[in-house]
């Protein structure tokens, strides 16, 4: 009985009309008949036995007991909790890509490279929301791009990746998966999914990675390319690469240690064999960590157990009206509305339980639609998609727990701003709210992304502009150079001239070089278009480089060797 409760405890009030309805009937049942006539000592001798009880009282009696019971029933009466869920932000997501030689393995047409600039791009034209990042590796990992809800960006930046831009040759995916989680850990989730797309990894390289990932809530998936006869790698200039002992290297894929390493970590396995075959959802699948805590969000609420009072009402509605008893009982147990959804909700439940069975069926916007408690209405319309409605119910009921909600809607909204003043909402109300601070960490990590991004395309417009100055002004220096032969041109020839000739000759001079001014100014921006078309276009370039300046700022803190480990 220590955790009972009202939740509703102001309709007990309706229980004075009861008392003031007893009071009337008790005072008028003593004012009738012959209670007039006689004196109380001679009524209470004589009428005790022989008079029978009055109508209004075989009335009353059932109707108090009903009354009671419904004003009990309304007022909430709570024994029980019920999990609710609370909406939380998708995971991130990060690639990272095999860019080793023997992604130049002809085994699949054209080649293995292709095959997965190809998968990469369906993998990320279906990602629908959520952040994602890019990671390239061959004898090291780089960053490719970071975490970004701007998937163009990524699907620019695949045709320029090839095994021959790494500035270190090799095959470590184990670095790849380090950067993947360096890069989400940076980020500040602290759940996440990596997507590793490779075409094979070995026992040891499989043990590095399942030591990295233990004890951290990032799953792993594996997309395998290649076949497992394997075939030569054909280099760009066409010849074939051969070992150290001068034979052909003809890299194989091994789908079980793939699978193995996968599912140790959460994830799942595809190997793509040709290039036709169907990709399946790597990415979004189901996580099944140990701890459970940290995947699903939940608070509780108390359920209202009023409702088992309502067959106890009905059955003494009954039996108090015996000639409706049939009907009563026709009522309760055969008028059952039908429900259109999958779920077995039934009539004993309330709204709220019932839209709970269907919020656990998966079927969020029936489950919205029963529900009558707002709270449970917004995550519900949270699960179907419905960010904006949610944000309206959850605004209605202002709490650390509604304004943690709206944060997470927001953010799904991609409105970053109006999520970090809900999550800082969320913690004034309640400073203990560790996953506010966190969600609001992330927004704010998100952000400054957001504006980093914006200040590297910035200073590459204005390296461009600056760019097109200096030619501008190298273009103008030289028109003034030209102008300068021209003008020492028409002065030596009329130097032989008298003055009035002269100064005639120089006006005519003049006047020409000023209309010849307009087509010069044209053949200088002939010349310049013609040189920036010659300028070869080639985005990898700047890849190339960064990655080559991070590789030897490594190498320059680590004071690393070459290493002698095979190439491919």
């Amino acid at each position: 009985m220590t955790d009972f409760m009202l939740l509703r405890p102001l309709w007990l009030l309706a229980l004075l009309p009861l008392i003031a309805l007893a009071w009337y009937f008790r005072k008028n049942s003593q004012t009738k008949g012959w209670h007039t006539m006689l004196s109380p000592e001679i009524a209470q001798f004589l009428l005790a036995q022989h008079q029978p009880t009055t109508k209004s009282k075989h009335f009353f009696i059932p109707l108090a007991s009903i009354w009671v019971l419904a004003t009990i029933a309304l007022s909430g009466p709570s024994f029980s909790y019920t999990e609710r869920p609370v909406a939380s932000i998708s995971q991130a997501k990060i690639m990272v890509l095999d860019m080793s030689l023997s992604m130049r393995a002809t085994d699949l047409k054209p080649n293995r490279l292709a095959q997965l600039r190809f998968k990469s791009t369906d993998i990320i034209n279906s990602i629908k929301e959520g952040e994602i990042g890019l990671v390239a590796y061959a004898g090291d990992a780089f960053v490719i791009s970071p975490l970004t809800t701007d998937t163009s960006t990524l699907l620019n930046l695949l045709p320029n990746l090839s095994p021959e831009i790494m500035p270190v040759k090799g095959s470590k995916p184990e670095a790849g998966i380090r950067q993947a989680i360096e890069l989400l850990t940076n980020a500040g989730y602290q759940q996440g999914q990596i997507l590793l797309v490779t075409d094979g990894i070995n026992p040891t390289q499989a043990d590095s990675i399942n030591a990295l990932l233990t004890d951290t809530d990032y799953s792993l998936s594996i997309l395998g390319i290649g076949t497992a006869q394997g075939a030569p790698i054909k280099m760009p200039n066409g010849q074939l690469l051969k070992n150290n002992q001068g034979t052909i290297v003809v890299p194989q894929l091994n789908a079980s240690l793939l699978k193995d390493t996968a599912q140790s970590n959460s994830g799942q396995v595809q190997v793509i064999t040709h290039g036709s075959q169907q990709l399946t959802d790597l990415f979004n699948h189901p996580l099944s960590f140990q701890n459970n805590q940290k995947t699903e969000l939940t608070t509780e609420q108390r359920n209202d157990d009023g409702i088992w009072l309502l067959p106890l009402i009905a059955l003494l509605a009954a039996f108090s009206f015996r000639k409706q008893l049939f009907f009563s009982f026709f009522l309760v147990f055969l008028l059952q509305p039908e429900s259109s959804y999958a779920a077995e909700t039934s009539i004993w439940n309330n709204s709220n339980e019932n839209g709970a069975l269907l919020y656990q069926d998966k079927q969020y916007q029936q489950a919205a639609d029963t529900f009558s408690d707002e709270k449970w209405q917004a995550s519900a319309l949270y699960e179907a998609g419905e960010y904006q409605q949610a944000i309206d119910l959850w605004s209605n009921n202002p709490s650390s727990d509604s304004y943690y909600n709206q944060g997470n809607a927001l953010m799904k909204l991609g409105n970053i701003d109006e999520a970090t003043k809900a999550y800082e909402q969320a913690l004034k109300l309640a400073p203990e709210n560790n996953d506010a601070k966190s969600n609001l960490a992330l927004a704010k990590k998100i952000k400054q992304q957001q504006k980093q991004q914006q200040g590297d395309k910035s200073k590459d417009s204005q390296s461009q502009q600056s760019q097109q100055d200096s030619q501008s002004q190298q273009d103008s220096q030289s028109q003034q150079d030209s102008q300068s032969q021209q003008d020492s041109q028409d002065k030596a020839g009329v130097a032989g001239q008298d003055e009035t000739d002269k100064n005639s000759d120089e006006g005519n001079a003049q006047g020409l070089s000023a209309a010849q001014q307009t087509p010069l100014e044209k053949e200088q921006q002939k010349r310049l278009q013609k040189w920036l078309r010659n300028i070869p276009d080639d985005p990898s370039l700047l890849l190339r480089n960064k990655m080559y300046i991070e590789s030897q700022q490594r190498k320059a803190e680590s004071n690393q060797q070459n290493s002698s480990e095979q190439i491919w």
